[in-house]
């Protein structure tokens, strides 16, 4: 970041009222910047030119296109307003954190990371204080939550799916079976004996109904894990061929009335389903966020590369006005190639998300891949990017009380 915070400097500098009169002047500043020797390692070298490639030709293209319907100093006054923002932008970014540690509760990474981590991927001693942390902001920003945990590369996963200890995304083939189970345990339940309580009958679904329609679509190493699926959405195999709730997420469930307690004549307190795929997401999310050490390599890579871009965008998004013409470079796949993988090794270290660093990966292809979701935004992550620039605002303001 600093090496460009140094070429949008020089461009400020360059950038002289007359040479709007005539654009070709813009051409041979850039030539002459691209010629400029540049001692750096190939790949930032590469990023630097095309960095100030694009930014020659927006201030050319913003030129041509106002030039006859605003007058030359307005736009110069525009240009130099947006390269101010971005100036201010790749301020934040470049010194993001301190690499010595020193007052680190104070630096932006932490603080996002932080703001980011509460609602999304909390901490907690038990999976009921996650639960009730994630259920707190899941009304605003389920969709986001749910997400965080679909990983794109859902597919390298399902070959390393039979070890108990490493705990997977949500693949598309898992959601269809969350959603089986939720079916089954609204619509037709059986009921059967809660093992620990007496006089108490807990809803039961046989384990078949929900597994057998993909047994034949399934690698089976998920076929041998489904008391692992089972487990991470609060459920046990009860006497071999049933699924029901296990005593924790029984108390949670009934605590966030999603079991409905009915007395029956006979004295049995029967505990009646009334819960959506949402309630076992987020037992999911819950468990993966208490088990985060034993997170495999994708959905730690897919958990970093969100939390980077959220606070990547979160910071543009306060820094940036919406009209800024600068806008497409910071946001071009090129820039987040180069700026993204850094913040997500950092933010998976013990400070700030205790994830595994070693297992972040540095193939481009395996970037790109991960990048692509950048495409298909949600409506809930960009509202999410809003509240983060929100909240960056009242993180300067606290600053300069």
């Amino acid at each position: 970041m600093r090496p460009i915070l140094r070429e949008t400097r020089r461009i400020i500098e360059k950038l002289d009222p007359d040479l709007l009169y005539d654009t070709e002047v813009l051409d041979k500043i850039r030539e002459e910047e691209e010629k400029r020797n540049i001692r750096k390692v190939r790949a930032l070298s590469e990023f630097s030119a095309m960095y100030r490639s694009n930014v020659y030709d927006i201030m050319k293209n913003f030129i041509l296109k106002y030039k006859d319907r605003i007058s030359l100093i307005d736009i110069k006054d525009y240009i130099i307003e947006f390269l101010k923002e971005s100036v201010d932008a790749l301020a934040i970014l470049g010194n993001i954190s301190n690499p010595d540690e020193r007052n680190l509760e104070k630096t932006y990474l932490y603080k996002l990371t932080k703001f980011i981590e509460k609602i999304l991927f909390p901490r907690g001693n038990s999976l009921k204080i996650i639960y009730e942390k994630l259920i707190e902001y899941t009304p605003k920003f389920y969709e986001s939550q749910r997400h965080i945990l679909m990983s794109h590369t859902h597919y390298r996963d399902e070959l390393d799916n039979a070890d108990f200890f490493i705990i997977p995304g949500i693949s598309p083939k898992v959601y269809q079976i969350i959603n089986n189970i939720t079916s089954l345990f609204n619509l037709d339940p059986n009921y059967g004996p809660f093992p620990e309580r007496e006089n108490y009958e807990i809803p039961l679904i046989l384990k078949n109904e929900v597994f057998l329609p993909y047994i034949d679509s399934i690698a089976n190493t998920e076929e041998e894990s489904i008391e692992n699926i089972a487990e991470r959405i609060g459920l046990r195999v009860v006497d071999g061929i049933f699924l029901g709730p296990d005593e924790k997420f029984v108390d949670i469930l009934l605590e966030k009335n999603y079991l409905r307690l009915n007395k029956q004549s006979d004295g049995v307190n029967r505990l009646i389903p009334q819960f959506s795929n949402e309630t076992l997401i987020i037992y999911y999310l819950a468990f993966a966020s208490k088990s985060r050490g034993f997170l495999t390599k994708e959905i730690i890579n897919w958990i970093a590369m969100n939390f980077a871009f959220l606070i990547y965008m979160g910071i543009l998004k306060w820094k940036l006005s919406d009209e800024n013409i600068f806008y497409g470079i910071f946001k071009d796949l090129q820039t987040n190639e180069k700026v993204l993988p850094y913040l997500m090794k950092l933010i998976c270290f013990p400070n700030y998300l205790s994830l595994d660093k070693m297992k972040i990966r540095d193939s481009p292809q395996y970037r790109k891949e991960i990048f692509n979701f950048i495409g298909s935004q949600t409506d809930n992550i960009q509202n999410f990017i809003d509240e983060i620039g929100y909240y960056c605002q009242k993180i300067e303001k606290e600053k300069n009380r």
